[in-house]
């Protein structure tokens, strides 16, 4: 059964190749002038179609050239691009790092003349109370003069050093807002 099938197909496939051969083409060119036209015609576009394939397969090729060389010179221009972007990147990080540097030594300076600000702090205070309240301690009109002196020796130490931490604290946050504007 495979066998006829194939036999028939066989024969179909060749009776369909028999009707196009160059003879058969011939006989209906000489039956029908017109048919020619036609023929020639057919044939004049197949060469059309080459010549117009032939010609977009060489503006391809021609423009693919182009193309690469052109993403080529991107390529290599984008690099050098990447590489500026990269330095500026680096000068900001660098300036960013250096604020930082002077942020951790300002607040440093500062926690150190906070803990002095308070030592002087707290001697004025014990100071004033012993004048205050001196229960039972009586002073020499010499000896209230010279703790008046202290007092008035802390107090002008106190100040500028209460002017200073100012500074500093304005100073620091200065620089943070100066680091996070360089982002």
């Amino acid at each position: 059964m495979k066998r006829a099938l194939f036999l028939f197909l066989f024969l179909v496939f060749l009776s369909g190749c028999l009707l196009e051969s160059p003879e058969e083409l011939d006989r209906l060119i000489k039956e029908d002038p017109a048919f020619k036209q036609m023929i020639a015609l057919r044939d004049q576009a197949h060469r059309d179609i080459l010549l117009i394939k032939q010609d977009l397969l060489s503006r391809k090729k021609v423009l693919d050239a182009q193309f690469d060389k052109m993403r080529s010179e991107y390529d290599v221009y984008a690099k050098a691009q990447n590489k500026k972007i990269d330095q500026y990147r680096s000068t900001i990080e660098t300036h960013r790092n250096q604020l930082k540097k002077e942020v951790e030594f300002a607040v440093a300076s500062m926690e150190d003349k906070e803990t002095e600000l308070a030592g002087y702090q707290k001697t004025l205070v014990d100071v004033k109370k012993v004048l205050t309240e001196g229960k039972g301690i009586s002073l020499s009109k010499a000896e209230k003069q010279k703790w008046e002196e202290r007092i008035l020796m802390l107090s002008e130490k106190i100040r500028p050093l209460s002017e200073e931490i100012q500074e500093l604290r304005l100073a620091i946050r200065l620089k943070k807002q100066k680091i996070g504007f360089l982002k």
